[in-house]
C-alpha cells in the first residue's frame, strides 16, 4: 500500500485515499493491540489492588488518547445546505440581535400608556386667622384617553416592524449561506480538476524523464512537463488559501468553531419557476417598507390626538380654625375637603400643527421609498431571470456537447501520444484544451448557482 499512497500516476487520485486509510488502520490497530488492550487488561484484572497513582496515570492516558482520537475524527464535519441554513438561523449573532430587538419593542408595548407623575403637596401656616392650620392634597394630570390609544397603536406597529426585520435578516442570511456554500463546492470542484490535471502531468513527467534518459526526446519535453506541474502547484496553493478564507466566513455565518465542509449530491442547483414579478410584493423588504407606512400613519394620528385637551383631577384636605359664618368654633381636628377638576386647553397649537404636517410629509416619504424599492426589486428580478435563462443555456451546451468532446479529446490525445502519432506539444495543447473546457463548465455552474440563489432570495424561497 505504500507505493499506492505515494504514487502520482494515472488513477492516483483514487488509489491514494484508499491506501492512506488502510495504512492508518493498520498502524492504529497495531497500537491498540500492543498498548491499549494490555493496559485495559491490567486495570480490570487487578482492580482496586492497583496502586491509585498508577491507575490514575493509566486512566488519564487512555482518556487523552480517546479525546485526541475523537478530535481527529471530528476535525471536519460534512454539512448539507439545509443543515447549514438551519444552523445559521439558530446561531447567527445578527439574527439573534434582531430577535432581541423585537423582544425589546414587545416589552415597550406595556409602556405605551405613560401617565405623568402624581403630585402630592402639603401646607402649614396661617391661612384664615391667627391660628395655624394644615393642608395637604393630591393631584393627577392625564392626557386625553385617545392619546393613550394612539400611543399604544403606534408601539404595536413598531413591534410588528421589528418582527418583520427578523425575516429580512433571515432571508439575507439564507442568501449569504447559500452563496458561500456553493462557492465552497465550486472550489472543491476546481481543486479536484487541478489534482486530476496534476496526476496527468505527473505521469507525463515520469515518461518524459524516461524518454529523455534514453535519448528519445529533448529537454523541452521534460521542461514543459515540469512547467505545467509548477503552474498547477501554484494554482493549488492559491486555491487552498481562498478555501481557508471562505471557510472562515462560512463558520462566522454559522457561528460555530467546528470546521464544516459542504456536501451535496449535485453541484448544480435547480430552479423551478417562471418570471412572476407579483411574488416580489411578498419579499421581506417590501413587507418592512409597507409596515413603515403604517407606522408613519399611526404617528400622524398620535400627533393629531395631542391637540385634544389634557385632564386634571385633584383632592385636598385642610383645617380652618376659628369661628365660622354659623357662629361655631372649628378646632384643628375638624377637616374641610374639596375636589378639583381641570382641563388643559391647547391655545398655542402652532408647534403641534407643525409636528402633524411633518408627520404627513413622512408618510409621503415612506410611500415613495416603498414604490422605489418595489420597482427596483422587480427590475432586478427580471434582469436576474434573463441572466439565469442565458446561463442555463450555456451550462446545457457544456453538458450536451462540450464535456463529451473534452472526454473524447482526452482519450484520443492519450492514445495518439502513446502510439507516437502526435508529439508532446500537440498532446499538451489537447490536454490543456480539454481541461479548460471542464474548468469553464465549473465556472458556468458557479454563475448559474449564483443567479438561482438570487432568484430564490427575491421570491422569498
Amino acid at each position: 500500500f505504500l507505493p499506492m499512497a505515494l504514487s502520482h500516476g494515472s488513477g492516483a487520485e483514487v488509489q491514494r485515499p484508499l491506501a492512506t486509510v488502510v495504512i492508518g488502520g493498520l498502524i492504529f490497530a497495531t497500537f491498540l493491540t500492543l498498548f491499549v488492550l494490555p493496559v485495559l487488561y491490567i486495570i480490570f484484572e487487578k482492580g482496586i489492588l492497583l496502586k491509585l497513582k498508577r491507575k490514575t496515570t493509566v486512566v488519564t492516558f487512555i482518556f487523552l488518547l480517546c479525546f485526541f482520537s475523537f478530535q481527529n475524527v471530528n476535525a471536519q464535519q460534512p454539512i448539507t445546505l439545509q443543515s447549514a441554513i438551519d444552523t445559521a438561523l439558530r446561531n447567527n449573532l445578527t439574527v439573534k440581535n434582531e430577535k432581541l430587538n423585537a423582544e425589546y419593542q414587545k416589552r415597550l408595548k406595556a409602556a405605551a400608556v405613560d401617565i405623568p407623575q402624581t403630585s402630592l403637596f402639603g401646607e402649614y401656616g396661617q391661612f384664615n386667622s391667627f391660628y395655624k392650620d394644615t393642608k395637604f392634597g393630591i393631584s393627577q394630570g392625564i392626557s386625553f384617553p385617545t392619546v393613550y390609544t394612539k400611543q399604544k397603536l403606534l408601539q404595536n406597529e413598531t413591534y410588528k416592524s421589528s418582527v418583520l426585520n427578523i425575516t429580512v435578516k433571515e432571508a439575507e442570511l439564507k442568501r449569504q449561506v447559500s452563496d458561500i456554500f456553493y462557492l465552497l463546492v465550486y472550489m472543491q470542484q476546481k481543486q479536484k480538476l487541478l489534482l486530476q490535471n496534476d496526476s496527468v502531468y505527473s505521469s507525463f513527467l515520469t515518461k518524459a524523464n524516461l524518454r529523455f534518459s534514453k535519448g528519445e526526446s529533448n529537454i523541452l519535453e521534460t521542461t514543459t512537463a515540469e512547467t505545467q506541474r509548477s503552474q498547477i502547484s501554484t494554482q493549488l496553493k492559491q486555491l487552498k488559501n481562498d478555501l481557508e478564507v471562505l471557510q472562515i466566513q462560512f463558520q462566522q455565518l454559522l457561528n460555530t468553531t467546528i470546521v464544516v465542509t459542504p456536501t451535496t449530491e449535485n453541484s448544480k442547483m435547480n430552479f423551478i419557476g417562471t418570471i412572476d414579478t407579483s411574488a416580489i410584493s411578498n419579499h421581506p423588504q417590501i413587507k418592512v417598507l409597507r409596515q413603515q407606512k403604517n407606522i408613519s400613519m399611526a404617528n400622524t394620528q398620535l400627533e393629531k390626538s395631542k391637540l385634544l385637551p389634557n385632564l386634571n383631577v385633584g383632592y385636598s384636605n385642610q383645617s380652618i380654625q376659628g369661628n365660622g359664618n354659623d357662629n361655631k368654633f372649628y378646632a384643628s381636628s375638624f377637616r374641610f375637603q374639596s375636589i378639583q377638576f381641570g382641563v388643559g386647553v391647547p391655545l398655542f397649537f402652532g408647534s403641534q400643527k407643525a409636528k402633524i404636517n411633518s408627520s404627513k410629509t413622512l408618510e409621503l416619504i415612506t410611500e415613495n421609498k416603498y414604490q422605489i424599492v418595489l420597482q427596483t426589486l422587480k427590475a432586478e428580478y427580471e434582469t436576474v431571470y434573463k441572466q439565469y435563462l442565458t446561463q442555463l443555456q450555456i451550462v446545457s451546451g457544456y453538458e450536451n456537447i462540450s464535456l463529451k468532446g473534452a472526454d473524447v479529446i482526452t482519450k484520443a490525445a492519450n492514445e495518439q501520444f502513446a502510439s507516437g502519432n502526435i508529439n508532446y506539444l500537440e498532446w499538451t495543447m489537447l490536454i490543456n484544451n480539454a481541461t479548460a473546457i471542464r474548468s469553464n463548465y465549473t465556472d458556468a455552474v458557479k454563475d448559474l448557482n449564483h443567479y438561482i440563489i438570487q432568484l430564490n432570495f427575491l421570491t422569498s424561497k
